[in-house]
């Protein structure tokens, strides 16, 4: 077998394994990232990764688990953590609860202020996702933007089945406790609105969130998300459309996997 035979199988190989999951997988890197640039940058190194030790793969799980492991691990370094939600700490400091701090607040809402709106949703999205453990979090975007079973999420974080349900549970439930006691996008009783963001903020002269591109409203807009439940709607907002398109990733990869 020559050595281009040898280039092309191992790096058809790999190209194979990420490409089945490519949309799912970068959901799940952004989703822990936070940023579209880190998370092609953490894609890249995990396939340029996987091509330099594949000869290090054991064959002891899929070849799929062993990429999204090290997509896991070159995720970690860029995550981050919060105790509470911003206006927790908002709340505390004025010294009211949050129905009232939200009340105060409401406004008519300028339909030139949609594209901010999908901003701040993306804001409080990742500000939940935040507020939980990070093997917590991985555990949920494994599951919810990967679609792993179980037993595929604990190779990937090397624990066992049970304790991957008991982290699954313990995630959703700290997840669902904070969207359900806020958000009216999952609960229209709820006080919290995007648009109420937007108007504390601009009274507060404080910078609008801007540049994540996650777009859903025509889908929000769809029966189909008023009637799912509380648990779906939360799978839902999580899913992430990625920004750099397949076929340009895979092409770059290749010209650079050829000169290693």
């Amino acid at each position: 077998m020559t050595s281009n035979t040898i280039y092309e199988t191992k790096y058809e190989q790999i190209e194979a394994a990420v490409q089945k999951d490519y949309k799912k997988l970068y959901g799940t890197v952004y989703r822990m990232t936070e940023n579209h640039q880190d998370t092609e940058d953490i894609l890249q190194n995990t396939f340029l990764k996987a091509y330099r030790h594949f000869d290090g793969f054991k064959n002891q799980s899929s070849l799929s688990t062993w990429i999204y492991k090290i997509a896991i691990n070159e995720s970690y370094r860029h995550m981050k953590s919060w105790n509470k939600l911003p206006v927790a700490v908002i709340t505390k400091e004025k010294e009211v609860s949050e129905e009232i701090f939200f009340s105060s607040l409401q406004y008519e809402p300028d339909f030139d202020d949609e594209l901010i709106m999908e901003e701040m949703r993306e804001k409080c999205l990742r500000g939940f996702l935040r507020c939980i453990p990070k093997h917590m979090r991985v555990c949920f975007l494994l599951k919810t933007c990967l679609e792993l079973k179980n037993r595929e999420i604990a190779k990937v974080m090397d624990i066992t089945e049970e304790n991957v349900k008991v982290t699954l549970f313990r995630a959703r439930k700290k997840l669902k406790e904070l969207f359900e006691y806020r958000c009216s996008l999952i609960d229209p009783e709820k006080p919290c609105q995007c648009y109420l963001w937007i108007k504390y903020m601009r009274d507060n002269h404080l910078p609008l969130p801007s540049g994540h591109m996650q777009f859903k409203n025509e889908e929000l807009r769809k029966e189909h998300f008023r009637n799912m439940t509380l648990l779906k709607k939360i799978n839902y907002l999580y899913h992430v459309e990625g920004k750099l398109p397949e076929k340009e990733f895979f092409t770059e990869l290749k010209k650079i996997a050829e000169v290693l």
